[in-house]
C-alpha cells in the first residue's frame, strides 16, 4: 500500500508544538465562555415566534428540545457479550446566529447537553455537552477569514461531528474503532485567511487543530465488558498548517494546489509524528447542480522511531524482516486524497459523496499509529414540504502500521467499519415541531476477535424548536 522511503524534510519547531497543546485546552474554554457571555450581554426584549426563533439586538436565538427513545441491539459494542436495552436522551439546546443585514459578518453556532437514561444498563447512563461555532469575516468576493471551534464531551457515537464536518476547515482526525464507547473529550478548531489575488487566482493559508482527550474512567460504566477487553486511550494532538491555491481554468472550474505540514502528538510518545502533503485538484465555483472538490497527490508521514518485534504474523509489505527479527519502518510515502460532491438532481433529490485518507497516531498502542480510508454517500428526498426520506452510508478502512499484540498473540491489525442510516422526518408547519424514525445498523470487522462487534439501533425522535 505504501511506497516506503527516507529522507529530510523541513522540520517544525517541536517545542513550540509541545507549549501549543498545553495552551489549547483554557484557550478554547475561553472562547466558550466569551461566546456565552456575548450572547447573555444581549439580554433585551426580544420577540419572535414558534420556529422562527428569538430575535435578540442583532441575534436570532433558537432554543430547542430534542426528545429521542432508542432500542440499542448492542449496549457495550461487544462481539461476545451482547446485550440489549433501551434509553431515553432528551436533550436541551440554543443554536444562534447573527442577523445583520450586511453579508461580511456572520456568526453562528449552538450549545447543547443531553442526558442518556437506560433501563435496565443503568451503568452506561451519561450527559453528553458540547457546543460549535462558526465565524466569517469578508464575503469572499476579496478576502475571507474564517474561524470554527467545537467541543464535545461524549461517551458514544458523535451525533454532533456534523456540525463542524461540513466545513472544510474541520480536521481529518479520526478514531480507533473501539474508541467508540469510551469516556472522551473531542476538540476541534480551525482558522483560514483567504484573498482573491486576481480574477483568476485565489490564495488561502489556514491552520487546524484536532484534539481527543481520554479521562480513562470507563472501567465501571463497561463492566459488563471483560476487563481486558476496556484498553485506556491515549490522548491525540493534531497541528496541520495548509497554503491552497486556486486558479480559474473556466468560470465555475478552479485547478488547485495543495501543500500541507503537520504535527501530530501522541501521549507517552516524547517526539511528535511529521506529515508533508502535496495535492493537486479541481473545484467548483457558483455551480448550482454538482459542486464538488477533489485533490489527489502524495503524503510523507515519519514517526519519531522505529518499531522491532521478535516474531509476529504480519503483511511483509508493511514491515522488513531480518536477521534481527521484525521492523516496521518509521516514515513511509502514500497515495493521498480528498474529494467530496453535492450533486442537486432535481428541487426534491440529493445525492452527496465523499472521502479522504491519512496515517495518524493510535489512541490505544504507544508509538503505532495507522493508514486509514474513510468514504460516506447519501441521499436525501423531500416528498413533501413537511416529508423527508435520507438514506447514509459511511465506510473506515483501518491499517495498522505495527504489528499489535493482543494475548499474546502478535498481527498486522485491520478493521473495517460499515455504518448504514435510514431515516424519515416529518415536519410541522412553521418549523417548530419535527419527528423522525431512524434505523441505524454498525458493524466492525477486524482480525482481532474482540474488536468486532454488530449494533443495531432503532430511534423514534421528536425536536421542538422555538
Amino acid at each position: 500500500m505504501a511506497s516506503k522511503r527516507h529522507f529530510n524534510v523541513p522540520r517544525i519547531d517541536r517545542q513550540r508544538g509541545r507549549v501549543s497543546n498545553a495552551v489549547m485546552r483554557p484557550v478554547i474554554q475561553k472562547v466558550r465562555r466569551a461566546g456565552i457571555y456575548a450572547l447573555l450581554c444581549f439580554a433585551v426584549p426580544a420577540f419572535g415566534g414558534p420556529g422562527n426563533g428569538i430575535n435578540v439586538a442583532s441575534w436570532v436565538l433558537s432554543p430547542y428540545l430534542e426528545l429521542n427513545l432508542t432500542h440499542d441491539s448492542n449496549v457495550y459494542k461487544d462481539g461476545t457479550n451482547v446485550i440489549s436495552d433501551a434509553f431515553f436522551e432528551p436533550e436541551l439546546g440554543v443554536r444562534f446566529s447573527s442577523s445583520a443585514e450586511t453579508n461580511t459578518f456572520l456568526i453562528k453556532g449552538n450549545l447543547y447537553v443531553s442526558d442518556r437514561t437506560y433501563d435496565t444498563e443503568s451503568n452506561r447512563d451519561f450527559m453528553t455537552y458540547g457546543d460549535h461555532l462558526t465565524l466569517q469575516l469578508g464575503n469572499g468576493r476579496k478576502s475571507l477569514f474564517e474561524l470554527i471551534q467545537s467541543y464535545r464531551f461524549l461517551d458514544d457515537n458523535d451525533r454532533h461531528a456534523s456540525d463542524v464536518e461540513t466545513s472544510r476547515l474541520s480536521g481529518e482526525m479520526v478514531e480507533d474503532s473501539n474508541a467508540l464507547d469510551l469516556e472522551r473529550e473531542l476538540h476541534q478548531l480551525g482558522a483560514s485567511l483567504s484573498r482573491r489575488m486576481s480574477d483568476k487566482l485565489h490564495l488561502a493559508l489556514s491552520y487546524r487543530y484536532s484534539g481527543v482527550h481520554y479521562p480513562n474512567k470507563t472501567h465501571e460504566r463497561l463492566a459488563r465488558k471483560q476487563e481486558e477487553y476496556v484498553p485506556e486511550g491515549l490522548d491525540l494532538d493534531g497541528h496541520i498548517w495548509q497554503l491552497e491555491g486556486a486558479l480559474g481554468l473556466t468560470d465555475k472550474t478552479d485547478v488547485m494546489l495543495t501543500l500541507r505540514q503537520g504535527l501530530q502528538y501522541q501521549e507517552k510518545t516524547d517526539e511528535p509524528a511529521e506529515l508533508t502533503t502535496l495535492r493537486l485538484g479541481l473545484q467548483t465555483q457558483g455551480a448550482q447542480k454538482l459542486v464538488y472538490h477533489v485533490g489527489v497527490g502524495l503524503e510523507y508521514y515519519a514517526r519519531p522511531s522505529q518499531t522491532q518485534f521478535d516474531e509476529a504474523d504480519v503483511d511483509e509489505s508493511d514491515v522488513q524482516v531480518d536477521e534481527e527479527g521484525v521492523r516496521s519502518d518509521n516514515d513511509q510515502i502514500t497515495f493521498n486524497y480528498n474529494a467530496a460532491a453535492d450533486w442537486f438532481i432535481t428541487e426534491k433529490l440529493t445525492f452527496r459523496i465523499g472521502g479522504y485518507n491519512g496515517t495518524e497516531f493510535s489512541s490505544f498502542y504507544e508509538q503505532n499509529g495507522m493508514e486509514f480510508i474513510s468514504a460516506w454517500a447519501g441521499v436525501g428526498y423531500r416528498w413533501k414540504p413537511s416529508w423527508i426520506f435520507s438514506l447514509r452510508g459511511i465506510y473506515r478502512y483501518d491499517d495498522y502500521l505495527d504489528p499489535v499484540t493482543h494475548e499474546g498473540i502478535t498481527l498486522d491489525r485491520k478493521d473495517t467499519r460499515v455504518e448504514g442510516h435510514g431515516r424519515i422526518d416529518y415536519i410541522a408547519s412553521g418549523n417548530f415541531l419535527r419527528i423522525y424514525l431512524e434505523a441505524v445498523y454498525d458493524e466492525v470487522d477486524s482480525n482481532f476477535d474482540f474488536v468486532d462487534y454488530v449494533d443495531e439501533r432503532l430511534i423514534l425522535g421528536a425536536l421542538i424548536q422555538y
